[in-house]
């Protein structure tokens, strides 16, 4: 037995310990109810009902489990209102730190120590998720990284290669080459999204918030963050990208690539399972790669991924995290990346066989170490402004410079003097 894994043996007998100890010295004439909080997605995962199912199990019948799956962006407001209720959750997904920031998530320090887990087991993205003000809000769940997956037989139809999507410069002259050869109707899917929106802001060497800043200090006229605004609205108006929908309809993206209608598609690790369904592209013909980086020799992008976290107000504090612990376990963390295409989130699993041996796992696992968080989660009123400007500048309404000015005018407006860091 390898070490990492004894540390998950171990683990998981102190968290089985943990919740002996709590049920053995409470009074048991009703079971206990623990309301969980999950995006509906991992909600519907079957890991997670089996682990939710052992949990009760474990416990003989003195807890149950109720649990409910919603959208993901729609979590922390159901949190908040549910606590106002005099109703508060047990156990919550979401961002952590933001779920910090709104006054929404326990410190979890001590549970941390006292479950023996190791800060720098964890990738440092991952730890930033969970991180506020110098203190733990959670339990890192999963991660991921926006990457440019593409199609090479149209690349090379078009005499591109890998190599020409480098750079800012040279994927805009590919973007334009695939479609002026008549290969493809379009060279990628663009989406309102600003969390893929900061992956090629981060890309262009921009940001959108000064590390550190007490309060916040946003810099959405960086040139970086224009740059990379500037390069998404004029994919649409040349018409190299069709004109984004709905959020919603996002699977409609992946659907156009595996079709072979579009000849690249920015996306995670995701929508590589993809392959596992009728697809006209053949894996032979595709590759991962960054997306095209400002300055090469310092790729970034955007850290996706999620966490769990103990809401205020909580009854059940050490039960919650006891069961985040379970859910956050080696071996769940691995069949979620087999099933769900989610990446963990403790750097050594990330050793396994499955994310080596596959090229296209192992190209997007590469650019976990080079991925930020997106901080504008942290700050709901200025992540609004920036959404709407995003959606402003792809959709061909207003060109960047003017938006992310104006942008800038109310997210600053809109600073309390008590705001928080950064994250």
């Amino acid at each position: 037995m390898g070490a990492q894994r004894f540390t998950a043996v171990a683990v998981v007998l102190v968290v089985a310990a943990a919740v002996a100890g709590c049920l053995a010295s409470t009074d048991f004439d009703e079971p206990i109810t623990m309301r969980v909080v999950l995006a509906d997605d991992w909600a519907g995962a079957p890991a997670v009902r089996e682990v939710i199912d052992e949990f009760e199990r474990d416990a003989e019948g003195r807890i149950l489990v109720e649990l409910e799956g919603v959208p993901f962006s729609q979590i922390a407001d159901r949190v908040a209102a549910d606590r106002d209720l005099g109703r508060p959750y047990d156990l919550a997904h979401w961002h952590a730190f933001a779920a910090a920031a709104s006054g929404l998530a326990e410190p979890v320090d001590d549970l941390w120590e006292a479950a023996g887990l190791d800060p720098d087991a964890y990738l440092p993205g991952a730890l930033d998720g969970v991180t506020w003000d110098g203190q733990r809000y959670g339990v890192p769940l999963d991660t991921n990284a926006l990457v440019l997956l593409v199609n090479l037989e149209v690349l090379r139809a078009a005499g591109f290669d890998l190599d020409d999507l480098a750079t800012p410069e040279g994927f805009r002259e590919v973007a334009g080459g695939v479609v002026a050869a008549g290969v493809v109707d379009h060279a990628l899917t663009v989406s309102t999204s600003t969390w893929a929106a900061y992956g090629w802001i981060q890309a262009h060497g921009g940001d959108l918030l000064a590390a550190g800043s007490h309060p916040p200090t946003f810099t959405f006229e960086d040139p970086g963050v224009v740059a990379a605004l500037e390069l998404l609205g004029e994919l649409v108006d040349e018409e190299l990208a069709p004109r984004p929908r709905a959020m919603a309809l996002a699977p409609d993206a992946i659907g156009a690539f595996a079709q072979g209608e579009v000849a690249m598609h920015a996306t995670g690790s995701w929508d590589l399972t993809f392959r596992d369904r009728a697809a006209s592209v053949a894996v032979e013909q595709l590759a991962v790669v960054r997306l095209p980086q400002a300055d090469p020799a310092r790729p970034r992008t955007v850290l996706g991924g999620s966490s769990l976290f103990v809401p205020v107000d909580t009854p059940h504090r050490q039960l919650a995290f006891d069961l985040a612990m379970r859910l956050t376990d080696d071996e769940v963390a691995l069949r979620l990346a087999s099933e769900e295409g989610r990446l963990p989130a403790r750097r050594e699993l990330l050793s396994d066989a499955r994310f080596v041996q596959d090229p296209l796992l192992a190209a997007v696992v590469a650019e976990l170490d080079h991925a930020r968080l997106m901080p504008l989660i942290a700050y709901p009123d200025a992540q609004a402004a920036f959404a709407e400007g995003v959606e402003d500048v792809v959709t061909g309404r207003s060109p960047a410079a003017e938006v992310l000015a104006t942008v800038q005018r109310t997210a600053t407006a809109g600073v309390r003097p008590d705001a928080g860091p950064d994250g």
